[in-house]
C-alpha cells in the first residue's frame, strides 16, 4: 500500500501530500486488520488503500473556507474544485463500498461489515 496506489485508485493528483496519505494508510491498515485475518493479496492491499482514501477525502476538502472559490486551476490548466458537504458524503460512501467489495472477496473477512452475527452449537 503506497500513496501512489491511493492516487491511482482515486485519480487524485500528485499534489495530494504523500505525508497525509501515509498517515491515512497507516490508520487504514489497522482498521482493515481489525476486520479480517487475511494479511496479503491484492484485495487486502486495495481495501487498505480505499479505506485510506475514505478517511483522507474529508481532510482534502476542509481547507476550503466559506466564501472561497470552489474552482481553481492546477499547473497545466487542470481544473479542480472542492466538493460540497453532501457531495463529500456520497464520495466517502462510494469509497467505503469499494473497500467493502475488496473485503468481501477475502476468505477471512469479518462479519463486522454486515452487522452482528449469532452462531450457536448444541
Amino acid at each position: 500500500m503506497t500513496p501512489e496506489r491511493v492516487r491511482e485508485l482515486t485519480g487524485w493528483p500528485e499534489d495530494v501530500p504523500e505525508a497525509l496519505l501515509l498517515a491515512h494508510l497507516d490508520a487504514a491498515r489497522r482498521r482493515i486488520d481489525a476486520l479480517t485475518t487475511a494479511r496479503a493479496g491484492a484485495d487486502y492491499d486495495d481495501a487498505i488503500a480505499w479505506e485510506a482514501a475514505r478517511t483522507a477525502a474529508p481532510v482534502l476538502h476542509t481547507f476550503a473556507l466559506a466564501g472561497a472559490a470552489k474552482v481553481g486551476r492546477l499547473e497545466g490548466g487542470v481544473e479542480w474544485r472542492f466538493l460540497s458537504p453532501s457531495e463529500l458524503e456520497g464520495y466517502a460512501r462510494r469509497l467505503a463500498e469499494m473497500r467493502d467489495a475488496c473485503l468481501a472477496r477475502l476468505p477471512a473477512a469479518s462479519s463486522a461489515l454486515s452487522g452482528p452475527m449469532f452462531m450457536a452449537a448444541i
